[in-house]
């Protein structure tokens, strides 16, 4: 069978045009692909900063340098250490801080002493993602969270002293701690709240719930 050139030869066009088309619509780049959590990190508020989060999501994990004021505090890029994890960074509302650490539990002495120094060469920042290296306790943390719920990952060194701290008396963002409290329900289960003091644009206190 014989193929006429002409017809030949469009419908080699044609293909051509259209395996362009695919590549032109596979390698767009998608509008979260161009997000920059970084922007602005090093001087921001308390609730600018986002990684470890979804849209309108319940939850905003990431790691706070600095903790008490609702301005320089939060996510700071230029902070030599990292005083804790905190799930809730919000206008006139913060709350939960964690820390995974090893050793002697220095809770008692703030988070200026337990904190740890890290490097932003082992760090990685990406829209619904946070991970980073503890260099003073050796455990590479990971962040990340759904709509409601904040999720951490520790890969603790091999060693009978890993804990977990939760500073449930951490002055954080706008307002401080009223009081804060906590209960083992089952081996695998905490449960607890935390009272937030009253602030100028909030002028009464508010509880904040929490089930780990």
């Amino acid at each position: 069978m014989t193929v006429n050139p002409i017809i030949q030869s469009n419908f080699m066009k044609k293909l051509f045009f259209l395996i362009l088309s695919f590549n032109f619509i596979f390698s767009q780049e998608r509008p979260v692909d161009l997000v920059n959590p970084l922007v602005d990190s090093a001087n921001s508020r308390w609730f600018f900063f986002s990684s470890a989060t979804r849209p309108f999501g319940m939850v905003n994990l990431s790691p706070d340098m600095l903790a008490n004021g609702a301005w320089g505090s939060g996510y700071r890029y230029n902070q030599e250490k990292i005083s804790f994890f905190s799930h809730v960074h919000a206008w006139q509302l913060s709350g939960i801080p964690v820390l995974p650490f090893n050793g002697k539990v220095k809770a008692h002495l703030g988070p200026n002493h337990y904190g740890s120094k890290y490097s932003h060469q082992n760090e990685k920042v990406s829209p619904g993602y946070h991970s980073i290296y503890l260099d003073d306790y050796n455990i590479k943390t990971e962040l990340t969270s759904t709509k409601r719920v904040g999720f951490h990952r520790y890969n603790f060194p091999d060693n009978n002293s890993s804990s977990i701290l939760i500073d449930l008396g951490a002055n954080l963002g706008p307002s401080g701690t009223k009081r804060g409290y906590i209960q083992k329900k089952t081996d695998y289960k905490l449960n607890g709240y935390t009272i937030l003091e009253e602030t100028r644009r909030r002028p009464k206190p508010t509880t904040i719930f929490f089930s780990i």
